[in-house]
This record gives structure tokens, sequence and C-alpha cells, in this order.
């Protein structure tokens, strides 16, 4: 019934007494309790110096923002001061572009008025006697009227007093026909000379509201010894 070619075989285990068991337990459970504490140690290591990390970049972040404000402040100020800068720049060139245009209107007036009195004193052609030497007329606020300014001189020699009349004659075409108006008009004051050097004299026209005007003629009687009649004839302004 048994195979005599097989051979028997007794495991053998130890034992343990209850002892040794308590104190294999006890031994396991400190290294876990140091395992946990090199862990806990560990964790707290890490914790810390990812903490240090973190407080130096935050720090590092305050500054840059702090550097990136200072800067931000003086690009404020920079671009303020620039701003003045301009506006006094500004302020000062408009100044200066008044004042010359003021310089160069003064100037004009100057150039004029030595024209004016070196036609009376040494006029270019050296002719002596009485001159019609400018006349202005300026439309105004009211409908179909318009100023005059005519000036006369006495050229070269002034010894004696130049006096008469002077009238101006507008024509034009009214209603479809020629049409020559003077003024001033009858039974009103005529225009009186009496001068030496020259004399200004300003007035107005007005003129009927179906009348275009083409052209304005002064004439010009004096009386006396050295009597004479004289003429200038303008086309009509563009006003």
């Amino acid at each position: 019934m048994f195979n005599r070619n097989r051979t028997s075989e007794m495991i053998v285990k130890p034992a343990y007494s209850p002892r040794s068991k308590m104190i294999i337990a006890l031994i396991f459970a400190v290294l876990v309790i140091i395992g946990g504490a090199a862990l806990y140690n560990y964790g707290l290591s890490s914790a810390g110096f990812e903490s240090f990390l973190a407080n130096r970049a935050q720090k590092g972040l305050k500054t840059s923002i702090s550097g990136l404000q200072q800067e931000n402040n003086q690009l404020k100020e920079s671009l303020a001061r620039a701003e003045r800068t301009l506006q006094m720049d500004q302020a000062a060139y408009g100044e200066l572009n008044q004042s010359l245009k003021q310089s160069a209107a003064e100037i004009a007036k100057l150039r004029e008025d030595l024209n004016f009195y070196r036609n009376i004193i040494s006029p270019p052609n050296k002719k002596e006697g009485l001159r019609i030497q400018s006349l202005d007329i300026d439309k105004t606020l009211e409908k179909y009227t318009y100023k005059y300014k005519l000036v006369l001189i006495q050229a070269l020699k002034h010894d004696f007093f130049i006096r008469g009349t002077a009238k101006l004659e507008v024509t034009g075409i009214q209603a479809g026909k020629s049409k020559k108006l003077t003024f001033p008009r009858k039974k009103t004051k005529p225009i009186k000379v009496n001068f030496q050097y020259f004399q200004e004299f300003m007035g107005e026209l007005k003129l009927p509201g179906n009348f275009e005007p083409r052209d304005i003629k002064i004439i010009v009687a004096t009386r006396g010894r050295h009597a004479t009649t004289i003429e200038r004839s303008y086309s009509w302004p563009e006003t």
C-alpha cells in the first residue's frame, strides 16, 4: 500500500512565544513611527524650501513692480514736462507770429506813409500841382450803401493853398440802360477842397437797388490864379 521509494519530508517551523511576537510588533511599530517622522520632517523641509522660494519670488515681483511704478511715474513726469514745454513753445510761437504779423503790417503802413509823403515832397515824375492820390471804396452793413475815402495832394511846390470843389460820378447799368449818378446829390453840400499839402475826404454813396455800378470818376475843379480841373477814373471794386 505504501510506496517504498518515496522519501518522507518533515517541515519544521520555528515556534515564537507570545513575548517574542510582542517584541517584534514593538520593533515594527517603532520603525513605522521613525519612518513617519522622517517623512514628516522631509515634508516640512520641502514645504519650507518651497515657501522660501515662493517668498523670494514674491519679493522679486514686488521689486519689479516697484521699479515699473517708479519708471511709470518718471515717464509721466517727463510727459508732463514735455507737454508744458510744448504749450510754452506754442504760446511763444503764437506771440512771435502775431508780433511778426503786426510788424509786417506796421512796415507796410510805414512804406505807404513814406510813399504818400514822397509823392507830396518829391514825386517820381517831378510834376507839381494838384493830384488825386487815392480812392478807397468799401461796402457798409447797410444794403446798397458804400463808404469812400478820397485823398488829394499838392505835389512838389506848396507855396499856395488849393481851393475848389470835388465830385464823384458813378456810371453803371440800371433797367438795362447806361446811367450816371453824381455825388454829392443836388441840394446837398458840395465837397469843399481847401489844403496846402494834402486833404482827406470821407463820405457815403447810396445807390439805387436796381443799379449795377461799373466805374467811378473823380472830378476836382479849383479856382483862383492857379485854377484847374483834374479827373481820374477807377473801375468799381468787387465788394
